[in-house]
């Protein structure tokens, strides 16, 4: 039998040491969360068609997204045929989704066929375990330099004071991420060395009335309660869905730091015979965003196929 000497004990416990080390290591890598992944969605439909969205995005691999959020125009006549909440639950799985409805969901058909089949009302707030989501029914606004009529106007009181609650009491989320269809804060969106405002939204309306009262201007009434969220340390995101004609993508930062983006998909329009106001035919993009440890990032992807 051999004899153990010291120099043997202390290598023993050295290896037992670096053993125990990396087995900590292996179970800390095991352990540690993978980012939460988001999919944004703006203006998918299929020209040409009134109940089916891009044939790509019928293909698109969902699964790694926690949630698919819709910027609304999901469809040409999306509220017209029942059956098309039908066919878009087995493209997207309707439970798993956030949709701000589009003029193309809100009209042309009967409103109720696409209500009664949201997962949730069509304005609304979440906690989403880190940050605030709200999710905004812009066809309650009046896009036009005219009295708003007197109409829906409990909703579009209803929806304003959703969110001033949220400026008044949002506190341990890190973000504010709003959810939105037509263009919020046009008049907001201008090159950083002067000049013209930028028109990257398919309707850049301005102003644009939120409720019955034409003292309630988005950007006069609204803006300043997303500031006074982000004074407080909560930063700020909005993410609209009417694009795509126009741009395939928009990323702009206020200088009160709230950002507005835009993404939508629109490719499927023929270019000999596409409108005037359709000018970009560029690759369509999808938004793409992360949330991980109090961060929210975000890229737009190629859909690919143009």
């Amino acid at each position: 039998m051999n004899e153990i000497t010291v120099a043997d004990t202390v290598f023993f416990r050295i290896a037992v040491f670096y053993s125990l080390m990396a087995g900590v290591l292996l179970m800390g890598c095991k352990t540690e969360k993978e980012p939460r992944r988001f999919l944004f969605l703006g203006h998918p439909y299929e020209w040409g068609t009134e109940d089916q969205v891009d044939p790509r995005l019928e293909a698109f691999d969902y699964e790694p997204y926690e949630a698919v959020w819709l910027g609304g125009d999901v469809c040409a006549r999306t509220a017209k045929d029942p059956a098309t909440m039908d066919y878009l639950d087995s493209v997207f799985n309707l439970e798993r989704t956030h949709w701000a409805l589009g003029n193309h969901d809100w009209d042309y058909g009967e409103r109720e066929n696409v209500l009664s089949r949201l997962p949730s009302p069509p304005y609304y707030t979440v906690w989403e375990d880190g940050f605030c989501l709200t999710v905004l029914n812009t066809n309650l606004f009046w896009p036009y330099p005219s009295t708003p009529p007197q109409e829906n106007c409990a909703d579009k009181m209803a929806q304003w004071q959703m969110v001033q609650n949220v400026a008044d009491t949002i506190s341990e989320s890190t973000h504010w991420v709003i959810l939105h269809h037509h263009a919020l804060f046009s008049d907001l969106m201008v090159e950083p060395q002067g000049g013209d405002t930028l028109r990257a939204f398919n309707v850049n309306p301005a102003p644009f009335f939120t409720t019955c009262d034409s003292l309630f201007e988005l950007t006069a009434a609204w803006y300043p309660e997303l500031v006074r969220v982000k004074q407080r340390g909560v930063e700020v995101v909005c993410i609209g869905g009417d694009f795509g004609m126009r741009a395939k993508q928009f990323e702009f930062q206020t200088p009160e730091g709230i950002w507005l983006l835009g993404s939508g998909i629109n490719n499927t329009v023929s270019r000999e015979y596409a409108p005037d106001y359709v000018t970009d035919f560029g690759p369509d993009h999808i938004l793409e965003l992360w949330y991980q440890e109090g961060r929210l990032e975000w890229t737009f992807v190629p859909l690919g196929g143009d």
